[in-house]
Order: C-alpha cells, then sequence, then structure tokens
C-alpha cells in the first residue's frame, strides 16, 4: 500500500481544505485569545473593577460571565462544523468518483478506480477530524477553567 503525501492530500480534498485549515488557525487563535485573556491576573481584576464601577453590579456579572463563555463556545462551534465540512468534502468525493464510472463504462469494471476516488474521497474527513478533535478538548479544558475563573470572580465580588 503506497502511502499518500500531505500534499497529494491535500489536492485529493479540493477546496473544502481551504475551509478546514481557516477553522484550524481559527481554533488556535480561539485557544490563545482564550488563553491569555482568562488568565487569573488578568481576568479577576478587571471583571472586580468593571463589577464596582457599575449601576447594577449582578447585571455587570452576569454579562462578564456571558462574555467569557462566549469566547470559549466558538470552539465548540468549531468542533461540530469541522467534521461536517469533512463529510460534505467526502460525500462531493463519493459522487465525483462515481460519477467517472458512470460516464465511462469501461472503467466502472475495474475496482481500482472506484477504491481511488474513495480513498481521494475520504480525506476531507480525516482532515474534519484532525480539527475537530483538538478544538473539543480544548474546549472541554477551556470551558473548565472559564468556569473556574467565574467562580473566582463571584467569591471575591
Amino acid at each position: 500500500m503506497g502511502e499518500i503525501t500531505f500534499e497529494q492530500a491535500w489536492a485529493y480534498g479540493g477546496p473544502l481544505m481551504w475551509v478546514l485549515a481557516f477553522f484550524s488557525v481559527m481554533a488556535l487563535a480561539v485557544v490563545f485569545y482564550v488563553w491569555y485573556s482568562q488568565a487569573r491576573s488578568i481576568c479577576v481584576p478587571d471583571a472586580l473593577d468593571r463589577i464596582r464601577k457599575a449601576s447594577d453590579p449582578a447585571a455587570e456579572g452576569g454579562r462578564i460571565a456571558d462574555r467569557m463563555m462566549a469566547s470559549v463556545d466558538w470552539l465548540a462551534d468549531i468542533a461540530a462544523i469541522a467534521p461536517l465540512v469533512g463529510l460534505l468534502g467526502t460525500v462531493l468525493g463519493m459522487f465525483q468518483a462515481f460519477g467517472g464510472i458512470a460516464s465511462d463504462v469501461s472503467a466502472g469494471a475495474k475496482p481500482v478506480v472506484l477504491a481511488q476516488g474513495v480513498s481521494q474521497a475520504i480525506v476531507t474527513t480525516i482532515f474534519g477530524l484532525a480539527v475537530a478533535i483538538p478544538s473539543l478538548l480544548a474546549y472541554a479544558f477551556l470551558r473548565r477553567r472559564c468556569q473556574k475563573r467565574i467562580a473566582e470572580i463571584e467569591a471575591e465580588a
């Protein structure tokens, strides 16, 4: 069985690979943003200052908590969408493989043609999962960290 290079896999995946690349860069950016912005030394003093200055401290605390959780929720969205984009690439690839066989009856007799089309189609699903799984792990970790920061803010407020 021949091994496939990253460049070949990228070419097999087609234009949806760019969408998955965008999601992976976005997920990484969200992780860095949340990691930095919700560091205890930055997040807690800033939130306490805003709560003290607010005319309605309870409402301001709720808004702060909502914004903190919303920034983490981006990772859950990416983790949900990336596999669907990969699946879309697989379905489009399968359509293309079977369409090629249907248009050339002599090629349809060769299982190698179908196997090549299917293996090419599955590449986007693999990349979609490769984006989704780390995003979901980061979401779970950062969600717990965010909840901890919110509890710290509530305790100190």
